[in-house]
């Protein structure tokens, strides 16, 4: 690998050699993972396919790119976070923290090298698969989900956006977790996130109860005030996602400059 040379500012050549370092570091496991997820998808086909020879009743093809397609995107998002908790583990090592730590690259750079192979890159590679599959079998992959609220839905149609979306903010809170925790950082970012839920639904039950007189009570005021239009659920789904996203990167960026400095 060539010598990363020290200068001031970005620089393209020092943050493609952290690119290509934290490839070279993750590969194997990265892509012993993209075969395994393959090997499901394509072991799903074939469970489709034997069922419709057994039974004599061939089933659309587009049912087989629903199976392939629905569980190509859960493995998306999951592998995804899995991937991503990962990216910084040399900073839970004693033995290989100097080394990142004393990378002759900036912390931005470091933090964008990162954010591209986990995120970008990862999301521009299995997302566009999974979508050129899903016209092969036959369903329709649609990019939006503005469908999904249409009274008559077309159950061939696969919501990418949404996936894509949920992705985004949960990437950013694993991406803060692979900095954050000292090994073991995917286990310790997901029991973050169910006792966030936990304390965030305890919360909200009292906050009901005290100001609006019991559960029941609540939803049903709640209801009568809000208007639950499917577009503005829609764009608030959209919003929130995206500021969750822009909070964590944030978090992550200072966390990471924290850990440099010290």
């Amino acid at each position: 690998m060539k010598t990363i040379n020290q200068v001031n500012g970005f620089s393209k050549e020092r943050f493609l050699q952290v690119v290509k370092r934290f490839w070279v570091l993750n590969q194997k496991k990265w892509l012993i993972g993209f075969a395994g997820g393959i090997g499901i998808l394509v072991l799903i086909y074939l469970l489709n396919a034997y069922n419709n020879i057994v039974d004599f009743t061939p089933t659309p093809n587009s049912m087989a790119g629903i199976a392939v397609i629905g569980v190509g995107l859960t493995l998306y998002k999951y592998g995804g976070y899995f991937l991503t908790s990962g990216i910084f583990n040399e900073l839970g090592k004693k033995s290989t923290a100097s080394q990142i730590l004393t990378l002759p690259a900036s912390t931005l750079e470091k933090f964008a090298a990162a954010w591209l192979l986990t995120y970008f890159l990862y999301t521009i590679v299995v997302v566009g698969l999974l979508y050129i599959v899903g016209i092969l079998l036959g369903i329709n992959p649609i990019v939006t989900n503005l469908q999904s609220y249409d009274p008559v839905v077309n159950m061939y149609s696969i919501y990418f956006l949404d996936t894509v979306l949920t992705f985004t903010a949960m990437h950013s809170v694993f991406f803060l977790g692979s900095i954050y925790f000292d090994g073991n950082n995917f286990l310790k970012t997901l029991l973050a996130i169910v006792l966030f839920f936990i304390g965030f639904g305890i919360i909200t039950v009292i906050f009901v109860t005290v100001f609006y007189g019991g559960i029941t009570t609540g939803m049903v005021s709640f209801s009568a005030n809000w208007d639950f239009n499917p577009m503005n659920l829609m764009m608030g789904s959209v919003i929130v996602k995206i500021g969750i996203a822009i909070l964590f990167l944030f978090l992550s960026y200072r966390q990471l400059q924290n850990r440099q400095i010290a």
